[in-house]
């Protein structure tokens, strides 16, 4: 069995092809960050060298052992992790996209052909962070494979060329239902509020929830972020200036991805006060912080939360398109519906 939680129906699929012998050449696992497609990659290499050949991997055979230590010759996993592991220190922090040479060295690994299984198989994370240059050798490499060879990619976002996409078969999977997320975090240990809170919390990101799970650490750390962006509602201009300059400095530094944390959970808190003072609070991700939510929401109006939430997405997208951090975090404070 795949042991993957949710998204019956891209397993399916994928046990289909191997039984019916109709593998595609490249697969596109696409889908917000969080879901499971890493998992799901990594899967369907052990479905496809399993020594059993059943259209499942088993998971106990050798393949599928030496698949999950990373270990097997036949299979090759890229990404922006592998990148930043071989530069070095000062460099990888400062890493945005997949470069060329990072390609280049996935196709020399492309060109041999299988040492022990009937195939190889190589994995590339973070495809939609593909250089223009990097994407560009990509494209060939998808327009030109060999037979002996399976390319499964993995996707957070759309920006992806769509002549890449054209040559792929692509699987976009789906964030699961709250209830399934929480029922897999009980079956991982979790209590029913721990499970209910956290299942909230993950908007149907299995993987981020589980992972949450198993990092107590991580949930004080997000606790403590939404308790300090909380406060910006009713503390003093300079405080969130202040707050502004801090977190400029984490994205000039090459943490740009603490900051954008910063910026999806602030439009979470925002989302919920939305939906709260619609009075449709049934849908909200702050299920434990509902007292709070009660209070903000019943001082303000949906529509100054909906701005406001608008405001936030807004600098997302500049930060992404390189604007200055410090002067768009600072307009963004500057605009705080305030609420005492």
């Amino acid at each position: 069995m795949w042991h993957v939680y949710g998204h019956e129906w891209a397993i399916e699929q994928l046990r289909s092809n191997i039984r019916s012998q109709q593998v595609a050449h490249a697969y596109l696992f696409a889908g917000p960050q969080g879901l499971g497609k890493s998992l799901l990659a990594l899967r369907m290499a052990q479905a496809l060298l399993c020594e059993r050949q059943t259209g499942d991997p088993c998971l106990q055979c050798r393949s599928c052992r030496r698949i999950d230590h990373g270990s097997h010759p036949d299979v090759r996993i890229a990404g922006m992790e592998t990148q930043a592991a071989a530069a070095k220190a000062e460099d990888a922090a400062r890493q945005k996209e997949l470069k060329i040479a990072t390609i280049r060295e996935w196709q020399r690994d492309l060109a041999l052909r299988p040492y022990e299984a009937p195939r190889r198989v190589l994995i590339l994370h973070d495809a939609d962070r593909l250089s223009e240059e990097a994407a560009n050798a990509m494209l060939k490499t998808l327009e030109e494979p060999p037979d002996y060879a399976t390319l499964l990619l993995v996707a957070h976002s759309n920006e992806l060329l769509p002549t890449i996409v054209s040559r792929c078969r692509v699987l976009r999977l789906r964030p699961l239902p709250r209830e399934q997320v929480a029922s897999a975090l009980r079956d991982q240990g979790a209590s029913k509020d721990q499970a209910e809170i956290l299942a909230a919390w993950s908007n149907g990101r299995i993987g981020w929830a589980i992972n949450l799970f198993n990092d107590p650490s991580a949930q004080t750390a997000r606790r403590e972020c939404l308790d300090a962006l909380i406060a910006l509602s009713s503390a003093p201009i300079t405080s969130g200036l202040q707050w502004a300059e801090e977190r400029a400095k984490e994205y000039r530094a090459g943490d740009q991805a603490t900051v954008l944390m910063w910026l999806e959970l602030w439009q979470s808190w925002w989302r919920d006060v939305m939906y709260v003072a619609a009075g449709c609070d049934e849908a909200i991700t702050n299920i434990d912080r509902r007292p709070e939510l009660a209070a903000l929401a019943g001082r303000v109006t949906p529509a100054t939360a909906f701005a406001f939430l608008q405001q936030i997405m807004t600098v997302s997208r500049q930060l992404l398109e390189n604007v200055n951090p410090q002067l768009a975090l600072e307009h963004l404070v500057l605009h705080i519906p305030r609420s005492g």
